[in-house]
Parts: C-alpha cells; sequence; structure tokens
C-alpha cells in the first residue's frame, strides 16, 4: 500500500475515510476527508457557517496550520503525493502522520489485507509475516463498508494466509458478495487449509460465483516445494486443497514465483501441473520481488531473468501446447524471447511499478509492465526494444 507521511495535528486515533472535494451523502454515514492543495481549498470548508466539515484535512506544504480551525490534519505533506490521490480512494490517517491508502479509485490492484500471519515462511516472500495489528477485523470491516458499490469491480483478499481467519473468512467473502456485489473477488491463499474439505466448501459457497483462488505452487515434488515455503508437509496439504476445490468446481489459478531454486525444475513443473492438475484455468509465472525476506536472502534466490528466459519459455510451450492458459507476471518484456512476450502481463502494483532511465527510449514501453521500485536488485539486461 501506497502511504504519505506529514506532520499531524489534533489526531489522537486513526481516522478511516473516503478521500473528496465534495462530502459524501450524509445518509451513507461515510467519513469525509479532504484534500487542501491550495489556500483557496482550505477556505472552502473553514469559512463561517459552512454546511458541513470534513473529519480530517490533508495538506500540503504552503498551507497555514494557523488558519485549521481545530480541524484535525496532517500538514507538510509532498505536493505529489497530494496530486496522486483521487476523489473515492480511501486512506486511514494515522496519529503519527502517516497517510496510508487503502483503497485507490479506478485501480485493478486493490485488496484486502486480511491478517498478518502465515502457515508457512517462504523464503523469498516480500512481506514477511507477523502478529496481527489491534483491530485490523474492524479496520477491514469498515473498508469494506466505504467501498463503492458501483464502482468496485474487482477486490483481492490477500495476507499473510488469509484461511488462517477461518470462519472469520467467509464471513468477510460473504459481506464482499454482499456489500461490493459487482466486484470479481480473488483469494490469495496456499490452499493448505482446505485439506479440510468442508471449510473449502464455506468458502466456496460463500464466494460463488464471483470468487477465484490464485494458490502458489512452487515445484513438481514435496521436496523443493517445502523448502521454497518453509513448511514440511506444505506441498501435500496445497495438493489435497486443490483436488477438493476442483471436486466443489471452484475456479483456480496456480503461481510460481521465479527464483533459483524454482527455475531449475520449471519443464517438470510444467509437466506435473498438465498431468496431474488438468483442472486449473490459468498458470503465472511470476518476477521474484526482492524485499522483505528474498532480500534477507538474495544470495540464495537470486537469479536474473534474462539468465532463464529460454528455461521459461520451454515451460510455456510445454503448457500451451496443451492449451493450459498462461500468464507471465513481473517481467519487462525486454528479458522475455519473443515468443512469450505476448504473455506478459501488466501485473505490478501501480505504486510499486517502476521504469529505470534504460527504458525512457524503448518503443514497447506503454505495452510493458516495468520492474519493481522496491526491490534492491533487477535485471542487469534491461535494453530498449
Amino acid at each position: 500500500m501506497s502511504s504519505l507521511t506529514g506532520q499531524p495535528l489534533g489526531i489522537a486515533a486513526p481516522i478511516l475515510g473516503i478521500v473528496g472535494r465534495r462530502a459524501p451523502g450524509r445518509g451513507q454515514g461515510r467519513t469525509w476527508v479532504y484534500p487542501v492543495r491550495s489556500p483557496a481549498d482550505l477556505a472552502r470548508v473553514t469559512r463561517p457557517r459552512v454546511r458541513r466539515r470534513p473529519a480530517a484535512l490533508l495538506a500540503g506544504p504552503e498551507v497555514d496550520s494557523c488558519a485549521l480551525n481545530g480541524i484535525p490534519t496532517v500538514t507538510g505533506l509532498p505536493a505529489e503525493g497530494l496530486a496522486a490521490l483521487h476523489d473515492g480512494d480511501i486512506v486511514q490517517i494515522e496519529p503519527s502522520g502517516r497517510v496510508i491508502v487503502f483503497y485507490e479509485k479506478g485501480s485493478p490492484h486493490n485488496c484486502i489485507f486480511a491478517t498478518n500471519r502465515c502457515n508457512c515462511l517462504c523464503v523469498m516472500c516480500p512481506q514477511p509475516p507477523g502478529p496481527d495489528p489491534e483491530g485490523l477485523w474492524e479496520q477491514n470491516l469498515r473498508l469494506i463498508d466505504l467501498m463503492d458499490p458501483e464502482e468496485v469491480t474487482c477486490l483481492a483478499i490477500t495476507g499473510g494466509e488469509p484461511t488462517l481467519l477461518g470462519e472469520r473468512l467467509v464471513e468477510l467473502i460473504r459481506l464482499c458478495r454482499q456489500k461490493v456485489p459487482r466486484a470479481h473477488l480473488t483469494l490469495l491463499t496456499n490452499a493448505r487449509q482446505f485439506k479440510n474439505f468442508e471449510f473449502a466448501k464455506a468458502v466456496v459457497q460463500a464466494g460463488y460465483p464471483a470468487l477465484l483462488l490464485e494458490v502458489p505452487l512452487f515445484a513438481d515434488n514435496d521436496t523443493e516445494h517445502d523448502r521454497v515455503m518453509g513448511a514440511g508437509g506444505a506441498f501435500w496439504d496445497t495438493i489435497q486443497g486443490l483436488h477438493n476445490l476442483a471436486l466443489l468446481s471452484q475456479p483456480v489459478g496456480l503461481r510460481t514465483v521465479l527464483s533459483a531454486l524454482t527455475v531449475p525444475r520449471l519443464p517438470q513443473y510444467a509437466e506435473f501441473v498438465y498431468r496431474n492438475l488438468p483442472f486449473v484455468m490459468q498458470v503465472a509465472f511470476m518476477g521474484m520481488e526482492t524485499t522483505g525476506l528474498a532480500e534477507q536472502n538474495l544470495d540464495r534466490v537470486w537469479i536474473d531473468p534474462y539468465d532463464y528466459r529460454e528455461t521459461l519459455a520451454a515451460a510455456v510451450r510445454r503448457l500451451t501446447r496443451r492449451m493450459v492458459p498462461v500468464s507471465i507476471y513481473n517481467h519487462p518484456l525486454c528479458v522475455l524471447t519473443p515468443d512469450t512476450r505476448q504473455l506478459a502481463r501488466n501485473s505490478i502494483t501501480t505504486w510499486k511499478q517502476s521504469y529505470p532511465p534504460v527504458c525512457e527510449p524503448c518503443s514497447k514501453r506503454s505495452e510493458c509492465g516495468g520492474v519493481f521500485g522496491t526491490g534492491v536488485k533487477i535485471s542487469a539486461h534491461l535494453q530498449p526494444l
């Protein structure tokens, strides 16, 4: 999630609200956060007899803090950050002065962060697990309630491992179906908990017909998969979970993050998927974000995407020639072989996406997803096409 940081004034507790130049309807019960980009903006909501005042202001460095008229405010926010906020965005304002964008209007990458907890410890995890902050469940309920049911068309539920919520995950999915009925939901899960058929059935029924599950599978065997996942027994839990989901006719996609640990057996991986998991809707080969545990374990997991391009192409061919849908995520076009570029997707979250200077003259830049700006390492073979 993207964030801004400024100086807090009068913010005693977190404020979760909708960014807007105009107040939401009174009957909607939605907290209003007003962006102040100029003194004229400030005058609109602080003048005498104003009909409704926002719950909080987000102000740039040029705004006079003496004119805030007692409204809780974060001042000194960077102008470019304020300019990037849209009417309809949902933000949380922390007492520390941090402003976190929980929902970006119009973005295809919005998600509900269900939990920090996880039952694995993946060697390349960009966001290591930990305990949940106090009030996370209530915060997520409020976040869903603030979303525009007419505007939200796609939404992911992620973590950590969301299935560790148990019955609360079923409740969360039902609430999403109720509050944002037009949204296509994607649940990012390792599927280990779905070895329990009754739990799998409850989740599938709660999300039908708008739920897709995306599941990581990192190898064609338990030894290699469990080594990446950092958890013994993970492979067989996931395989059983996947087959339970198939029995329930639940749409499922597979994801595998490409690293020095997973690349050597990519062709065997493709063969395994074709022969043992023919029901999957898609196989996604994903570039690695080199932050979090991936940064800590860089010497074990890093391999330049350019160096595995032919191995990736071979795995892709094994699947596509057998009519298994394939996508390639998080890869710039220039590190892929020409025959696989058509499968590359613009998949990096907007605020993480970056294009290094070498990309400026590239004729394919508008079609390319770029690289992770949050990682410590990117390919040494970027070049204009």
